[in-house]
């Protein structure tokens, strides 16, 4: 692949990961409710998600699965319910989040593996994924693509999306900002976890 296409890849996968839509709000989301290492898990499982499908897509197989409208109603309605049951969680949640922090340490693997779970399956549940990368692929990848340049553009999409989510997570948990944060949790768990909510009955309609 020539160096002018990697270039659009590139600028074509940031654009796709800084626009806002679900995964911004459960990074969001996540990085208030369990603090910087959960948001950066959440960010990094997001990432995978995202490498895998541009891999998917970059063999064909994306394609064969949104041609199948049942496996596809099925990746759409278990992205939307994990959505429903992170806002519901996020709404009842206990201002703790202080104690969380003091009591960091011993839970971080877990945090970092539970964020990464939800990162990734909010990724590869969600088929409009799909859509976005057989759009730019179908004009990247060419005929004469090997397994190397196939890997190298899922690896490419995965580094950027992880990127620029544990971007947003630092950002949204420097030391001036959570204090802010911390005075409101109450009201910014609910708030985050009601608009979590909101998006995926929006995606549910959308799917009816």
């Amino acid at each position: 692949m020539e160096i002018q296409s990697w270039l659009q890849l590139v600028v074509i996968c940031f654009l796709g990961a800084a626009s806002p839509g679900p995964s911004l709000a459960l990074v969001v989301n996540n990085s208030m409710a369990g603090g910087r290492v959960y948001g950066i898990g959440t960010s990094i499982g997001h990432g995978v998600g995202i490498g895998l499908w541009a891999f998917l897509t970059a063999i064909g197989i994306a394609e064969l699965i949104m041609s199948r409208s049942v496996i596809l109603l099925v990746l759409q309605s278990l992205g939307a319910c994990l959505l429903i049951y992170i806002g519901f969680r996020t709404i009842m949640i206990k201002s703790n989040l202080l104690i969380q922090q003091k009591n960091f340490q011993p839970t971080s693997y877990a945090k970092i593996f539970r964020g990464a779970s939800e990162g990734f399956l909010a990724s590869i549940l969600n088929p409009k994924v799909a859509l976005f990368f057989i759009a730019i692929f179908s004009h990247l990848v060419q005929s004469d693509s090997d397994w190397v340049e196939i890997g190298f553009m899922g690896i490419t999409a995965a580094l950027i999306d992880t990127f620029w989510y544990v971007f947003i997570t630092l950002m949204l948990t420097k030391t001036g900002m959570i204090q802010v944060f911390q005075n409101r949790e109450n009201v910014i768990c609910k708030v985050s976890g009601i608009l979590l909510i909101l998006v995926a009955l929006y995606l549910l309609i959308t799917m009816i």
